[in-house]
């Protein structure tokens, strides 16, 4: 049976996994079944890696196999000093052994590097990419501490760019990403067209679509892991105490982490208590229940690759407003499908308003976002776009037109 080698980052909920598990399921309906393996981070199983400390002692980067969803194996491999994060890419033994054992080999990931494992083996792959290295973790470089940020800057962030740039320029890579906007920022680091084309993951039909007799006026939202400080989600909870003090019966909630407790103190300082609620994490048929009440999905980050629950809840004709973040403004297209504004907690406040108090505009946006997804993110067109890339890659692979 042909077997396809997806390079992906550990599995966890967000947009990773979700385009991976699409992926997934239409490569299983043309017959080929899904292997995963990622990095697997020395936090979590310090077994499997060897830090500088470890060097000569004999022992070697191991791995473990486990069953990632009831039809999907994966595996889970460390690195040789994993203190250096270009080390997590290197394909060290067991990721050889896997990459040869393969027919197809992709990449599905938030930055190019998931590619780079498949360059010494020449052989051909497709990576779908969110976002280039930098922006993917430019705010986690400000966590760390002084002695990990200089080896960052002087060791880890060269070497990383240069691993970037060779994906980007390898001959046998096809690259998909995720927006026009990720496609541009790519091009200019490598200095040439490098991506193929853009590919958005469509929602589930079955599951997101509109209800509009659920629609609460005024319930705004937003879906994502909030906890990212891209997501700035201090500037949502700005703009709704600003309509909060102008009177405007204003509700927002929040979905996409496990817990919204850390926000609470955020919260009662805003004296928004009554008018915020975080719900737990959400699997996808209740996170479409809940989005088909919003009257807005609002996006307040400062970087964005895309922002896949957007997508999704404009599938429930639920218009969006955002900042000008990047890949949402490949779909946020104003007096069309939503409003764009500045990263400011005024023009968030004044565009909020200015759909959720005006009914007639609000229906405009709805029916141009449900446009959108028709003609860009249904699942027919997304399936057809991957095949089609898929026989650019793979041309003796047996293929049905979708």
């Amino acid at each position: 049976m042909t077997f396809a080698l997806i390079s992906t980052i550990q599995p966890s909920s967000g947009g990773v996994e979700a385009k991976t598990r699409w992926v997934v399921d239409e490569l299983a309906a043309l017959g080929i079944s899904s292997v995963l393996a990622w990095y697997e981070p020395w936090s979590c199983s310090p077994e499997l890696s060897v830090p500088l400390a470890q060097i000569g002692s004999g022992k070697r980067p191991g791995h473990r196999c486990l069953q990632v969803w009831p039809e999907v194996s994966g595996h889970a491999i460390g690195a040789w000093l994993p203190e250096l994060e270009f080390t997590h890419y290197q394909p060290i033994r067991p990721w050889r052994q896997l990459i040869a054992a393969a027919d197809l080999h992709i990449a599905i990931t938030g930055n190019p590097l998931c590619g780079h494992r498949f360059l010494a083996s020449g052989k051909p792959f497709l990576a779908w990419i969110g976002t280039p290295w930098h922006g993917d973790r430019v705010d986690r470089v400000k966590l760390f501490p002084w002695h990990r940020r200089l080896v960052d800057r002087w060791v880890n962030a060269p070497v990383l760019q240069s691993m970037e740039r060779r994906v980007l320029r390898a001959p046998q890579g096809r690259l998909l990403t995720i927006s026009h906007h990720t496609a541009r920022e790519l091009q200019i680091i490598s200095g040439r067209p490098a991506t193929a084309g853009v590919l958005y993951r469509p929602s589930d039909p079955a599951l997101f679509y509109p209800a509009p007799s659920r629609r609460v006026p005024w319930r705004i939202g937003f879906s994502g892991r909030y906890s990212d400080p891209r997501k700035q989600i201090h500037l949502l909870l700005n703009a709704v105490a600003l309509l909060v003090k102008q009177g405007h019966p204003v509700q927002l909630e929040l979905t996409g982490e496990a817990s919204g407790h850390f926000l609470q103190s955020a919260i009662a300082a805003r004296q928004l208590t009554n008018n915020v609620h975080c719900h737990a994490y959400l699997e996808p048929a209740e996170l479409a229940a809940v989005l088909q009440q919003w009257d807005l999905f609002v996006i307040p980050s400062h970087q964005e690759g895309l922002c896949i629950a957007a997508l999704e809840a404009m599938a429930c004709g639920v218009p969006v407003v955002s900042t000008r973040c990047g890949g949402p403004e490949d779909f946020v297209l104003p007096n069309r499908t939503g409003i764009l504004v500045a990263a400011e907690a005024g023009a968030l406040a004044m565009a909020i308003k200015a759909v959720c108090g005006v009914p007639g505009l609000r229906r405009q946006l709805a029916d141009g976002a449900l446009r959108w997804i028709h003609n860009h993110a249904d699942p027919a067109t997304a399936r057809r776009n991957l095949r089609s890339h898929l026989k650019a890659v793979y041309p003796k692979l047996e293929i049905a037109d979708a």
